[in-house]
């Protein structure tokens, strides 16, 4: 059965509220913290039973709101001991909210729950936060939810609009990454959201899965796959979920990504050493992007189509170069470290994370590219690898051993202290991150 969620604007603060409500600044150099309080769910209507809803919905979307703001490292999570009075909250509407033991709590951020049983689904649910200090409500907005499996996507909207009404952006609620895992001798290539949930295999072919890449959009996805005869090029697609296969010039396909107008950039080692070449929309082999005497390999693309970040190693040994591809400019970005490689760039084209070998073992680096600063972002065992930019532009993925098997991690363009995303079982490798 096809499932449906209705989405109800219910009430936004008004343009002077607005203008007080609370507000983070996740790109600013000094990153405030927020407490935040999730409520325990209530019922919208007098002597109706929370129990009368399937499935205990209203505890497992409280947790899972509180698990999704859990990644969000300007937040603090308060559990229900932290507040004075104990933790109910009065009411889910504002006029019933007692927000003087809130604020005596220290609690900037409190989010409320009201349901009702809905015939032939799992219930109706308003979900609200509101500024302690003040009373205004930040966010309010309220669902339908048709089954239990709703769950974790009604979680994922709110979260995303309250993260847009906090810091202007909310796509990390609104994003993919997809990742490479090991299953014996094979590697397929699969897809989580940004926390780790709704994991789904995109793959299952006989080979190696090397290198995914999304498109802009977020609609496809490439990658190399190798098999016993050759390396193929792959683009899979969203909507469709058709997988094609392409074979190339060359021997050795390294590292495809598309570009803003939707082609496919990939290193093609044609004349010998691999250059970067962007192909057709047949993917035929059309210009070369950068060519060098050198090894020139992971071609990435801002969201204005005029810089590429690539890896060569014509002075030597690898580093992080730029291109301005209308001007044909091309400038050293890594300056420091004998093997750089894995580079990604922002969105906005500002920075420039990659991989540098630290004593044995590599660590992500950042690069402003107005001042151009350099800094490192992970620390710690072991080697973290792969970085790739949120959609947003301030959280970063990265794939690390620093508990033992590779596993994806997250943390931001600060510096955050990273997170694990669960991707369950096995190695996982290789994150790319993408719009839904």
């Amino acid at each position: 059965m096809r499932l449906v969620l209705n989405c109800l604007i219910l009430l936004l603060t008004t343009s002077n509220a607005t203008a007080n409500t609370l507000n983070i600044d996740i790109y600013g150099p000094g990153q405030s913290r927020v407490n935040l309080f999730v409520a325990d769910p209530l019922s919208k209507e007098s002597g109706v039973s929370l129990g009368s809803i399937p499935a205990n919905a209203p505890q497992e979307l409280q947790q899972r709101i509180h698990a999704n703001c859990a990644f969000l490292p300007f937040f603090t999570m308060l559990s229900g001991k932290d507040i004075v009075g104990g933790p109910n909250p009065g009411g889910y509407l504002g006029q019933n909210i007692d927000f003087n033991k809130f604020q005596l709590s220290r609690t900037d951020i409190v989010i409320t729950a009201g349901w009702l049983p809905r015939p032939g689904g799992v219930g109706e649910v308003e979900l609200r936060a509101y500024e302690v200090y003040t009373g205004r409500l930040i966010v309010g907005k309220g669902y339908g939810v048709a089954s239990p499996q709703q769950i974790y996507e009604v979680a994922a909207r709110f979260c995303a609009d309250l993260m847009e009404a906090l810091t202007g952006h909310g796509d990390f609620f609104r994003s993919n990454i997809a990742f490479v895992k090991k299953e014996g001798k094979r590697k397929q290539v699969y897809m989580s959201t940004a926390q780790g949930l709704n994991i789904q295999k995109i793959t299952n072919l006989d080979g190696i899965c090397v290198s995914p890449s999304w498109s802009h959009d977020g609609q496809q996805l490439v990658f190399v796959f190798l098999d016993d005869k050759a390396h193929n090029l792959c683009v899979w697609n969203r909507q469709t979920r058709e997988l094609q296969k392409r074979r190339l010039p060359g021997n050795t396909l390294v590292s495809p990504a598309f570009t803003r107008s939707g082609t496919v950039a990939i290193s093609l080692d044609m004349r010998g050493n691999p250059d970067i070449y962007e192909l057709r929309s047949d993917y035929s082999v059309g210009r070369v992007l950068e060519e060098n005497w050198g090894i020139d390999i992971g071609p990435d693309f801002d969201h204005s189509g005029q810089k590429m970040v690539f890896v060569s190693d014509r002075l030597g040994n690898p580093h992080v170069f730029l291109k301005n591809l209308g001007t044909g400019e091309v400038s050293r970005v890594s300056l420091s470290g004998k093997y750089n490689t894995g580079p990604s760039i922002s969105p906005d084209g500002t920075q420039v994370v990659f991989a540098q070998l630290v004593q044995g073992h590599h660590k992500i680096f950042s690069v402003d590219l107005t001042t151009g600063q350099e800094r490192q972002l992970t620390f710690g065992p072991g080697s973290d690898e792969d970085p790739t930019w949120s959609p947003d532009g301030y959280f970063v993925a990265f794939a690390s051993n620093r508990s033992g098997p590779y596993q994806i991690y997250l943390t931001t363009k600060h510096g955050d202290e990273p997170i694990l995303i669960p991707t369950g079982p096995g190695e996982a490798t290789s994150p790319a991150w993408g719009k839904l």
